[in-house]
């Protein structure tokens, strides 16, 4: 039975081409497009200790449930550590106070097969994230399985990114193919089962303007674009914006903690498209170190990498303003995002209120 745990050893580098790294609890790879290695390996998603489960029934909470894979904040100076894994919200009643806000490894979750039989399903953080990077690309996801031992198959990292028809079991390690190209995630069943699939309705603007100095927030700062629920059965609708949490104090409930419209800090106006795209970088193993903040050598515009182009590496750019095309220095395969520069800004404003890092 595979161990819950990751154990990645680095496989003997051969002659031509790149190392690559094999997790020996879950006998999958663990390797990430241009050779990197992934944090938990490509099958972890099927195992995960009955300790670290939380049992949910939407149909205990009639208000509503929400689940959103807990993403990295784009900008992050609080002593508080970034959440990993499933984060909850449940209320009793729509519009009243949460019963849960809190955020777990895995949520187990009970669904019918068919009018007598229910079994229970899990979202994990591998799940919840690939599923977040596919939405946002709005690639076409299906939930496949395994033809030759039945193991529901998962698309991360890269593969959450580019649709594909062959696909490589993290059960059996055997290839097989799919008709057309898809990316797979079985969050789709998952949420087809529990009566939410397909797209999800519009979210609704929010309204607020936060206008705040780091200063006014000794104990740190948290930033996300607020990215749609996995799943969400409340009858209101979500909010969309940028969210931030701000400490006063460490080790105590965020004082500031909202989705607002617009935000500026310390005189900065964040993006939110910059900043939603950024936020999508950085949940990609594969793109560690490869997003960076361009200028076009000829007209000095910030180059802004939209759509497929901000995930997919490259030496040569176009510059939008002039049409340039221009290439990185050493002809590194990077993306470009202005956002890297507003985090450089924002970093630079804090240590000159006289805080460090």
């Amino acid at each position: 039975m595979p161990s819950d745990d990751c154990h990645i050893s680095a496989l003997p580098k051969p002659r031509i081409g790149r190392g690559r790294f094999w997790c020996l609890s879950h006998d999958a790879s663990a390797t990430a497009r241009f050779g990197g290695r992934l944090s938990r390996c490509e099958g972890a998603y099927r195992t995960v200790a009955d300790y670290r489960r939380f049992r949910l029934d939407p149909a205990e909470f009639p208000g509503g449930v929400a689940l959103w894979g807990a993403v990295e904040p784009v900008y992050n100076t609080a002593n508080e550590p970034a959440e990993q894994g499933i984060h909850v919200h449940a209320r009793y009643r729509a519009g009243g106070p949460k019963s849960i806000d809190q955020t777990f490894d895995a949520v187990e979750l009970p669904v019918r097969r068919d009018l007598y039989n229910e079994e229970r399903v899990l979202v994990t953080a591998e799940t919840a994230v690939a599923f977040y990077i596919s939405r946002f690309l709005d690639r076409t996801i299906v939930g496949l399985f395994c033809p030759m031992c039945n193991t529901p198959h998962l698309d991360s990292d890269w593969f959450a990114v580019k649709p594909h028809r062959v696909h490589l079991c993290h059960g059996c390690n055997r290839l097989f193919r799919h008709q057309t190209r898809r990316v797979s995630n079985p969050l789709e069943m998952v949420r087809h089962q529990l009566g939410v699939g397909g797209k999800p309705d519009k979210p609704v603007r929010a309204k607020g303007i936060l206008d705040i100095r780091q200063t006014d927030y000794p104990g740190g700062l948290q930033i996300w674009a607020s990215n749609p629920a996995l799943i969400w059965t409340s009858p209101r609708r979500e909010q969309e914006g940028i969210h931030v949490h701000g400490w006063h104090r460490a080790r105590v409930m965020p004082r500031l903690d909202g989705t607002f419209g617009r935000v500026r800090i310390d005189g900065i106006e964040l993006d939110e498209g910059q900043l939603r795209v950024f936020m999508a970088q950085n949940a990609l193993t594969y793109l560690r170190g490869k997003v960076v903040a361009l200028k076009c050598p000829s007209c000095g515009s910030s180059l802004f990498d939209r759509g497929e182009a901000a995930f997919r590496p490259r030496n040569e750019h176009r510059c939008d303003s002039c049409h340039v095309v221009f290439a990185t220095p050493n002809r590194r395969r990077v993306v470009s995002n202005p956002f890297v520069a507003t985090v450089k800004a924002l970093r630079g404003a804090r240590k000159a209120g006289g805080h460090t890092a």
